[in-house]
């Protein structure tokens, strides 16, 4: 109840007024904004990934070479660009400097790391190894790379719609209704294509208003899905959650798999988990994960029955439990679902580079040939 109270007060004071700033936006900055607007939030979430790779990275080689760390990160931040970003980091070295433990800095300092970096640096801190740390740093460089792709296809397909929307846009409603009239004038029936298309003129400019919106919402549908789909940002939407459970699962089994290494009980890891874990889904599930192993559950079967393992996956698990090997195959299980997720994003941006060309191929060929042929049967019945 407090919860639904809670959304409604913050739907009135943020919601309606950045949907009027977004509504004044989307009708006088709208050319712009197709291709500033979602390219930027892509380029942040890429910045932001690089970022946090390069931050682990830092930690790791200081916790092997026993380097103090706040000495390490002082030195990146002289590096950094952007003073907000700067400030940051010196932020967190500070705190690290004046004693605070890594995983407690890491935990109160947001987005300098990922929530399960914090999570394994408050599981294990300094008697975290290599092999705990790194699959974690390859993870985050891999996701960088497919979303540097992503940004290189979105850039470039958006970057042709402030040039092809004005003119199709003044086609459609300045050249249109005066062809049907020129046309109607000479007395020549004009083709199904032609009048198909003056019917969508019509209808464009009947409801031009709700169209702009639309097409922003339209375009911003892709950047979203590779936000989500990279777990940049900690929603989880009712009906998108199977878009990141891949993902969620290979994090939390990794995190899992490093407790289990470090000797803790399963009750302690789920703690941790739901502590660093920023989205309130994914720590229902954790609690509902720890309320089973607390009635006596079977740990693999309640992650399996949370979709969180495959069937062949939990076969896989159940044979490393009963030969002493189960950290290794959860981190083995963890890596070929993290792969298995950078495959299908890979095909996921080629689908969406095929259906951008075939989506303007079809409207230009449309565009063109409703108005070609209806001017070479005028110019063929002038010449006769």
């Amino acid at each position: 109840m407090f919860s639904s109270f809670r959304f409604i007060i913050r739907f009135i004071f943020l919601g309606i007024p950045l949907f009027l700033i977004g509504v004044v936006l989307v009708f006088f900055l709208w050319p712009p904004l197709l291709v500033l607007l979602p390219f930027t939030i892509v380029f942040w979430g890429a910045f932001r990934i690089r970022r946090q790779h390069m931050v682990w990275t830092l930690i790791q080689t200081a916790l092997e070479t026993e380097t103090p760390i706040h000495e390490v990160l002082y030195a990146y931040a002289s590096t950094c660009w952007g003073p907000w970003y700067r400030a940051k980091v010196i932020l967190f070295a500070d705190k690290i400097q004046a004693g605070y433990a890594i995983e407690e800095t890491a935990a109160a300092v947001k987005g300098v790391l990922r929530y399960d970096m914090v999570g394994l640096l408050k599981l294990g801190g300094s008697q975290l190894s290599g092999k705990l740390l790194t699959p974690t740093a390859t993870d985050l460089w891999q996701n960088g790379l497919i979303l540097e792709e992503s940004i290189s296809r979105i850039y470039w397909y958006y970057w042709y719609l402030p040039f092809i929307i004005p003119i199709v846009s003044f086609y459609m409603i300045a050249i249109m209704p005066k062809m049907q009239m020129v046309y109607r004038d000479f007395g020549m029936p004009l083709p199904y294509v032609t009048t198909f298309v003056i019917k969508l003129s019509q209808i464009f400019i009947n409801y031009f208003y709700l169209f702009l919106p639309l097409l922003f919402i339209v375009l911003l549908i892709p950047v979203f899905y590779f936000i989500l789909r990279l777990g940049i940002i900690s929603w989880r939407p009712l009906g998108m959650r199977r878009i990141v459970r891949i993902r969620d699962s290979a994090q939390f089994l990794r995190l899992f798999a490093a407790g289990l290494e470090l000797k803790q009980p399963i009750e302690e890891i789920i703690a941790v988990y739901s502590l660093v874990v920023p989205s309130s889904y994914l720590r229902r599930l954790g609690k509902h994960f720890n309320e089973k192993i607390a009635q006596g559950a079977n740990w693999i079967e309640t992650l399996r029955k949370m979709y969180w393992l495959s069937r062949g996956e939990a076969a896989l698990l159940e044979s490393a439990v009963r030969t002493n090997h189960v950290e290794a195959m959860l981190r083995e299980v963890a890596n070929s679902k993290e792969q298995r997720q950078r495959t299908t994003d890979n095909i996921t941006i080629q689908i969406f580079s095929v259906l951008c060309i075939v989506v303007f191929g079809l409207f230009s060929g449309l565009f063109a040939v409703a108005f070609f042929i209806p001017l070479v049967h005028l110019i063929t019945a002038l010449a006769s």
